[in-house]
């Protein structure tokens, strides 16, 4: 393939506007305005060559509908980029991997497993130890989050009641430190979550040469409720942020202004709730718990702390 000539002025400019745009479309699962800055980069750089920048655009357009669950369209776009890229790319790496994830959501383990080992064999092609080291800790941290997050989907379990959890969210709030509170979480974690974790660990483990095994964060048991409270409150934040952190809702614009009625009117929990609900999330205890740390941090602080990661790396970031 021909290489592509640089990127002129006017391209950079434009990019520079909407690549900062669609990459935040993954926090809020905003996936129509991803598909239309994504049509606008694509009609920008098409005439131009610009093929391998038109595939990264796509990836996050890609993980904008996985976070928006929708699956099917996630699904298949990853499919395309790993067909239209090399193995040996970071592209490709990551279309790999965040397929992965959405097998993983969908409770496909088979396919989720396959994925994850071609991910894995991918990986040793990044030649810097720290960047594999890198991809290694945040490719399995993300995949033990989602673990986390399936194991506490239960379709069959009645819905949150918010009385319930704005009652025992006052009571952390008034009893508990921000470390009790993640105990807390981390012990209301379910035996699928924790066999969830196991499974993930031990299939990413075994397909890793030695040398690559200290690269790898430390295990998550049942054990290490603190440890897990955390890991179960970074799975959950993508949930809580959108419920709560979305500029343009009312209850952010009331929760920024310090505004009483956000606590008294029970919209912090409420928003948890109604969020949890949708995914079929029914643990009183860790929506709760959510709550109770959103109502301790505040909402700049709680909004920028637990604002959602992409899974994705920066392209200045070369290996």
């Amino acid at each position: 393939m021909q290489k592509p000539p640089p990127l002129t002025k006017a391209q950079k400019e434009k990019l520079a506007v909407w690549g900062p745009q669609l990459k935040l479309c993954v926090k809020s699962a905003n996936f129509e305005k991803a598909k239309i800055i994504t049509g606008q980069i694509q009609e920008l750089l098409r005439p131009t060559g610009h093929e391998t920048m038109i595939l990264q655009a796509k990836n996050w357009l890609y993980e904008t509908a996985m976070e928006a669950n929708t699956l099917t369209y996630a699904k298949m776009g990853f499919e395309g980029t790993i067909q239209k890229s090399s193995p040996k790319t970071r592209l490709n790496l990551e279309a790999t991997s965040l397929l992965a994830i959405c097998y993983l959501r969908e409770q496909n383990s088979d396919k989720a497993r396959e994925l994850i080992i071609k991910a894995i064999n991918n990986i040793n092609n990044i030649k810097s130890d720290e960047k594999r080291r890198q991809f290694h800790r945040r490719l399995l941290e993300k995949l033990e989050e989602e673990s986390i997050l399936v194991g506490l989907v239960d379709k069959s379990a009645a819905p949150l009641e918010l009385t319930e959890v704005d009652k025992e969210a006052v009571r952390l709030v008034m009893s508990k430190s921000e470390s009790q509170i993640l105990v807390e979480m981390g012990r209301a974690i379910p035996q699928k979550s924790i066999d969830l974790l196991s499974e993930v660990r031990n299939t990413y483990k075994l397909r890793l040469p030695a040398t690559d095994r200290k690269f790898l964060p430390p295990p998550l048991t049942e054990d290490t409720k603190e440890e897990l409270g955390k890991r179960a409150n970074s799975a959950l934040k993508r949930v809580a942020w959108r419920a709560l952190c979305n500029p343009e809702s009312d209850i952010y614009k009331a929760w920024t202004q310090g505004l009483s009625v956000v606590y008294d009117k029970k919209y912090i929990a409420s928003a948890i709730v109604a969020s949890f609900n949708s995914l079929s999330i029914s643990a009183t205890m860790i929506a709760a718990s959510a709550a109770a740390l959103a109502i301790k941090y505040g909402a700049e602080v709680f909004c920028e702390t637990f604002a959602p990661n992409s899974m994705m790396i920066d392209r200045r970031d070369k290996s």
